[in-house]
This record gives C-alpha cells, structure tokens and sequence, in this order.
C-alpha cells in the first residue's frame, strides 16, 4: 500500500473506533441507568427511524464517494457534481421527513411515545445536509476522524450529565440525535474549502438510474439487516430487543475495527479498476490478507470471552446476551470479508445491480427465519437469522465477482489465521476460567495474553502480515532498518 492509504487507513481506523467506542462507552452508561427495557425502546425507535435514513440518502453515501473520487482535482466538475447530488438529495429527504413525521401521528404505537419518536427523527430531517460522501471521495479522512472524535466526546459527556435516572430514556435518544446534528454542522462548515454550488447546465436526470439501484440494494440491504430490531419489537418485548441491541453493538465495534484499513480502498479501486487492473488485483490480495489475519483471531477470542465482555460492558441484567454475542461473531469473518469482496469490488467496478438479487433473496429469508424463530428463541433466534443472510447475500455476490474478476486467495494466510487463532482461543479459555474474581484483571489478561499468544505463533511460522508488522515497529522504534 503507498503511503496514502497507509495514512488514510490509520484515520479511518480511528475514525471508526471513535465512532463505535464512545457509542459504546454511552451505552454502558446508559444500560445500567435506563437497563435493558430502556435500551430496547430507544433502539427500537431509532431501528423505525433508520428505514426513513435509508430512503432519503437514495444510495448517495456509497454513490457520491465513488462519483467524487472519478473527477479528482477537477473543480469545475467536482462542484457541478456536488450541486446535482445536494439537490437529489434535498428532495428525497423532503419526502422522507413528510413520511416519517405522518407515520408517527398514524400508527398508535408510536404516537403514544411520540417525543421519543420524534427524538429519534430529527437524524431524518438532518439528512439533507449528510455531506460525509465528499469528504471520502476526496479522501479527508484526517478532517472526519478529528470530527467525530470531537463530537462523540460531546456526545458522551452530554449524557454522562443529563441521563441520571430509568425515565431519562428519551434524553438518552436525543443526545444521540443531536451528535448526528453536530457532525452534519461541521461538515457544512468544512465543505466551503474544497466545494461550491454550480447550478449551470445541470443533469440531475442522469444519476438517478445508478442511485435507484444502489438505493434498491440499500433499502433490501436494511430489510434484512434493520428487520431484526423491528420484528423484536413488534413480536416479543422491549427487553430482548434491548439485549439484541446492545449484544450488536459490541460486534460492530468489532467489525469495524477490522475493516477500518480495507474501508478506506473504495476510491482507490474505483480508479485502479479504470486505469490499472494489475494494482487493482494486488490491493485486494493485500485486503484479503489483512483480514486474514485480524478477523479470525478476533471472532475466536470474542466468542471465548462473552461472559466477560458482557458483566464487564452491561452487567449481571444482560447475562442472556452471552449466547447473543456467541452467535453473531461469525459475522465478524463474514462482513469483514464481505465488505472487501462484494460490497467494494461491486460498487468500484460499476456492478450495482448485481447486489439486487442477493438482497431479495437475503431479504425475504431473513424475514421468514425471524418470523420461525423470534416467537420460540427471542434475540438469540434474530442473531441467528441475521447471520443466515450475511452469509446468503455475501456468497451470491461473491459468486459474481468471482466469474468478472477471477481473484485468487492467499489460502496459506488464511489457514495460519485460523490455526493461530484457535490454539489463542484455547488459552484464552483456560485464563478466563481461572479463579481470578475481579472482572477487570480477568478481561485484562485475557486480552494481553491472547494477542502476545497470538502474534508470536504467527512470528513462528513466519505468518506475512505478522513479519510486516513488527517490521514496521522495529522501525518505528528505531531499531534497525
């Protein structure tokens, strides 16, 4: 990788901790003030409100990375470009605000808790200034991490001071609504140096058969992916939705720290698969390998440490969202890989439409499955039906590619990975059930022993990525070149 994506790796990395470890940091905190039933109504009305997110950005997140990164340094077009996207996106998040805003006084549910709601909605009704999609294109990733670290800072401050009691659910919302706000605030700001409206000769007319299809897949993307919260909250009890929620987080805490380095590929494979198909090929070699090595070990140690993540994060209330946890790590292999090898090379290489039937079938599968199994298993039956569609729309999408591309895998990597990791596991497993009673000492060296376990089988058998890294700590270090 040249420098700048090492660069930009590292931001969004950082980027993506902040983004999930202050969330996280306010969770914890507000799961032992609001508890699980508090939990599970806030992440039940900003799970209604998401599906209003999701149409009003039309696709326009992943579109407008990829249509910012083709006009480079070209101003003229860049602006031409921002302008047409501002102004689509306007009219779709018009619309959705409209939507929202009547579903909530129509359906009694929800008005019966309508400050909550509308809480929750005010993410919906910011969207029309949700610029995020420049700021990757022209590869910003220093100005977002700053942005978020500062703003998830605010975020948990906020609510360290106002949520003090079970009935401060709904400030608990609204703080999270506002952090969104603020984000959107400064982009506002931001987005004068690098861009300015052009309402010359405009062509709205010709992204919107790219975007609806990119919105087509986002929208099936959310049914399968929003509709466990939902079921939950409709068929069982604010509590297990509360569970769910919260066993979720932690695993995209962890997803995301596995793609954060991958994450930051999109604008450059969009432009290596138009001009250079031989370095197109060996960065996403080089993402494969990376996961590799970093998703395994991480499922595996997760899976072993459940008991302890969740008494340290959410205490003894949670208990019953060990088994949750334990069912989603296989997700965090699946969507690492998967964000790489289908929802990357599809969106660079142009092949939206082939996201769509994966989607459906995902989609509809994960319906009935939750449908079957919420009514008898709960969370545990939803976890079970969201890793079922993963693993569906990620192998037809990489079937796709697979016949566009013809990728080889580094097969070697990925054995070490899992071979490595498993032997971690097992000492991990021996140190956590060690008659240790403080949690903190527990967690703590589980966490240090299994990663020096780890790294240093994988220096003993010579593992690439493993030798690469103390490389360049050596160097960062300066011990010798």
């Amino acid at each position: 990788m040249d420098k700048l994506i090492k660069k930009n790796s590292l931001f969004n990395i950082l980027y993506n901790i902040a983004n999930l470890l202050f969330p996280l940091i306010t969770s914890v905190y507000a799961s032992r003030i609001i508890l699980a039933e508090g939990i599970g109504k806030v992440a039940y009305a900003q799970n209604i409100a998401s599906y209003f997110v999701t149409f009003s950005c039309l696709g326009l997140p992943t579109y407008g990375v990829r249509e910012i990164a083709k006009v480079g340094e070209d101003k003229d077009k860049r602006n031409k470009l921002f302008t047409e996207l501002i102004l689509i996106n306007g009219m779709f998040t018009t619309i959705a605000t409209i939507c929202f805003v009547f579903l909530v006084f129509c359906i009694p549910r929800f008005r019966n808790d309508i400050v909550l709601f509308m809480c929750c909605g005010i993410q919906v009704l910011m969207n029309f200034f949700q610029i995020d999609w420049l700021f990757r294109g022209i590869e910003k990733y220093k100005y977002i991490t700053i942005r978020s670290i500062v703003v998830k800072g605010i975020l948990l401050v906020s609510v360290l001071a106002f949520v003090r009691t079970k009935d401060d659910y709904v400030i608990y919302a609204l703080c999270a609504s506002l952090a969104v706000t603020l984000n959107y605030f400064f982009n506002v700001i931001q987005a004068r140096k690098f861009v300015s409206f052009n309402f010359v000769k405009l062509e709205l007319r010709k992204h919107f058969a790219p975007l609806v299809v990119l919105a087509l897949s986002v929208f099936l993307s959310a049914a399968y992916s929003k509709v466990d919260i939902t079921m939950l909250g409709s068929m069982n009890s604010n509590v297990a939705t509360g569970l769910y929620s919260n066993a979720h987080k932690i695993i995209e805490i962890i997803i995301t720290a596995c793609t954060s380095i991958s994450a930051v590929f999109l604008p450059r494979l969009s432009y290596y698969y138009s001009h250079d198909r031989k370095a197109f090929k060996e960065l996403i070699y080089m993402g494969m390998k990376i996961l590799a090595f970093i998703t395994f070990p991480a499922a595996i140690g997760l899976f072993v440490m459940a008991p302890e993540i969740v008494e340290l994060f959410y205490g003894n209330s949670f208990y019953d969202a060990i088994v949750t946890i334990r069912i989603f790590t296989l997700l965090i292999v699946v969507k690492s890989f998967g964000d790489l090898l289908c929802y990357q090379l599809v969106i660079a290489t142009g092949n939206e439409r082939r996201r769509l039937p994966a989607y459906f079938l995902a989609a509809v599968l994960n319906i009935i499955i939750n449908a079957c199994l919420i009514p008898r298993m709960a969370q545990n039956g939803a976890a079970i039906a969201s890793v079922i569609s993963e693993l569906i729309v990620n192998s037809i999408q990489l079937y796709f590619m697979q016949k566009l591309l013809h990728l080889h895998y580094p097969v070697r990597d990925i054995l070490q990975g899992v071979g490595s990791s498993l032997i971690m596991g097992g000492v991990v497993y021996f140190v956590c059930i060690a008659v240790i009673p403080w949690i903190y000492l527990r967690v703590a060296l589980g966490l240090v022993i299994g990663i020096m376990t780890y790294i240093l089988l994988n220096l003993a058998i010579k593992n690439e990525m493993a030798i690469k890294g103390l490389a360049i700590f050596k160097r960062r270090r300066g011990v010798g070149q």
